[in-house]
């Protein structure tokens, strides 16, 4: 059982909505949607969580596949969406995504659980995995925000700015954190990148891609 799951299960059971369960889907996505344009109108969410994103997308009309660790978000999302979309149980560092299969990815409070080397090479399977003029929708932590987090008042490094708290329900899990012109250089192979630093200390990313 991962760390997110038991979070789903206690959630699900009635207890805490923990970080992105408690949010509502950011206003930025939605401007995000109405200002972008998709062809194929196929979208995946690495970290889906209970599936509201992919909700959102569904009922405008986009075929939703999506991802997450917790068989309990799964099962949630699945319930959420019905038959028509793949939802499945995987580790997103491990999993292969399939190449020129879609117009949006997107994830929300996901891809930053793990070592830098992790998220470099998932966002090379990210942006192969774009058709040409999709677009990405991508949050990671800013640098500052760690000191700031109640999560992270005890924890330990792992790697330059990458923790792991050693109390509550994220514990022993990685978090990486990044600066600016960091999250630059990992994106830069994608096109008018926009990056919007929120109340909490989360950079939204948005770019698109021409192959």
């Amino acid at each position: 059982m991962t760390v997110w799951d038991n979070i789903y299960k206690d959630y699900e059971q009635g207890g805490q909505a923990w970080a992105t369960l408690s949010e509502d889907i950011d206003p930025l996505f939605r401007q995000f949607l109405e200002e972008a344009s998709f062809s194929v109108k196929k979208a995946l969410d690495i970290g889906c969580g209970t599936g509201k994103y992919l909700k959102l997308l569904q009922s405008l009309g986009f075929k939703t596949d999506g991802l997450d660790s917790s068989q309990t978000a799964v099962k949630m999302t699945k319930e959420l969406l019905g038959d028509q979309s793949d939802i499945q149980v995987a580790n997103m560092f491990e999993l292969e995504l399939p190449a020129n299969e879609y117009d949006l990815i997107l994830s929300v409070s996901t891809i930053h659980h793990g070592l830098k080397s992790q998220i470099e090479d998932l966002v090379r399977k990210i942006y192969q995995s774009l058709v040409s003029g999709g677009y990405i929708f991508i949050t990671l932590p800013d640098f500052s925000s760690s000191k700031k987090w109640n999560t992270f008042k005890d924890h330990e490094q792992l790697a330059e700015a990458t923790f792991a708290p050693l109390t509550g329900p994220e514990k022993g899990l990685p978090h990486s954190f990044y600066e600016k012109p960091e999250i630059e250089n990992l994106f830069s192979d994608f096109n008018d990148l926009q990056l919007n630093l929120d109340g909490i200390g989360r950079w939204f990313i948005r770019g698109g891609v021409k192959k």
